[in-house]
C-alpha cells in the first residue's frame, strides 16, 4: 500500500494523473475518444448530437504521448453511435459523411503513421486494445427476452457467443492496420473473453454524465442501466493481467 503522502491524483483536462513518488511512476488517462481530433475532445462536456471527427489531425493529442514509456490505446464505442459519421480530411471546412468503418480506418491510419514516425520501439511500448463488448439487449443471449444486462449474475456459457455490438469487420480492419505497423505495436485482444461477461457491467450503480443515478433512475434499469462500462474490480482486471504479462515477459506479437 502506498502511503497517502507518497501518492497524488490530479485532474488536468484532458488528463487524469496518478503519481507514486517512491516508484517514480505516473499512470495517466488521456481523453481522446476517436484517437484523432474531434468536437468530442472536451474532458467532461463531450456529448454532442452530431459528432464531427478530423480524420487526419492528431497533433493536439499526440504531443502529450511523445516520450511516454508505455502507451495503451483503445477506440471503438464512440464510433458506433450511427452507421455514418461526419468527418473532415485535409480541408477542415469541407465536412463529408463517411461510412463509420471507412472513417475508422482513415483515423487509425493517421495514428499508425504517427506511431511509425514518433515511437522508438527500443525505449517505448505501444499497445492497442481490441473493442470492449457491450451487452445492451438480453435477447442476444436469451432469445425471447426483452431486458438488458441488469440483474445478470452469471457469464454467458455458449463458447461461440459474439454480440451484435462487436463489429467483426472493424476487428479485422484493426488487425490489418496493425500488421503494417508490425512490432511497434502489440495487439491486446480482449474482445472474445469479455463477450461472455454480461454480468460485469455497472448497470444502475455507476454514473451518468458525471453524477450518480437518482433513486428514480435506478428503479428504471431498462432506460438508465449502463451495459457498456464495467465494474471495478471486474473484467478490466483481466485486461490488466494480460497487459502485465506482456510487460513482464517483454513479448510482442506479430501479424
Amino acid at each position: 500500500v502506498i502511503p497517502d503522502n507518497k501518492k497524488s491524483f490530479h485532474r488536468i483536462p484532458p488528463m487524469k494523473i496518478f503519481k507514486a513518488e517512491e516508484y517514480n511512476v505516473s499512470i495517466e488517462y488521456y481523453w481522446a475518444p476517436f484517437i484523432v481530433e474531434s468536437i468530442s475532445d472536451h474532458a467532461t462536456n463531450h456529448t454532442v448530437h452530431k459528432r464531427l471527427v478530423n480524420l487526419d489531425a492528431i497533433e493536439k493529442h499526440s504531443k502529450s504521448w511523445e516520450g511516454v514509456d508505455v502507451l495503451v490505446f483503445e477506440s471503438y464505442v464512440w464510433w458506433m453511435h450511427q452507421p455514418k459519421i461526419n468527418a473532415t480530411y485535409g480541408d477542415t471546412s469541407e465536412v463529408q459523411e463517411y461510412n463509420v468503418t471507412t472513417a475508422y480506418r482513415m483515423a487509425l491510419e493517421t495514428w499508425a503513421n504517427w506511431v511509425v514516425k514518433k515511437i522508438n520501439p527500443v525505449k517505448q511500448r505501444v499497445f492497442f486494445s481490441s473493442m470492449s463488448p457491450t451487452h445492451l439487449w438480453s435477447w442476444e443471449w436469451n432469445p425471447g427476452s426483452d431486458g438488458t444486462c441488469y440483474d445478470e449474475l452469471y457469464p454467458i456459457e455458449k463458447q461461440s457467443y459474439w454480440g451484435t455490438g462487436s463489429n467483426q469487420e472493424i476487428m479485422k480492419m484493426v488487425g490489418d492496420v496493425l500488421s503494417r505497423v508490425g512490432e511497434n505495436v502489440t495487439f491486446l485482444n480482449i474482445t472474445q473473453l469479455s463477450e461472455f461477461r454480461k454480468d460485469g457491467h455497472t448497470t444502475v450503480y455507476g454514473e451518468r454524465r458525471g453524477k450518480l443515478l437518482t433513486k428514480e433512475q435506478r428503479a428504471d434499469p431498462k432506460n438508465y442501466g449502463d451495459c457498456i462500462h464495467w465494474c471495478l474490480p471486474g473484467v478490466p482486471d483481466t485486461w490488466n493481467e494480460i497487459l502485465y504479462a506482456y510487460l513482464l515477459g517483454g513479448h510482442r506479437n506479430y501479424f
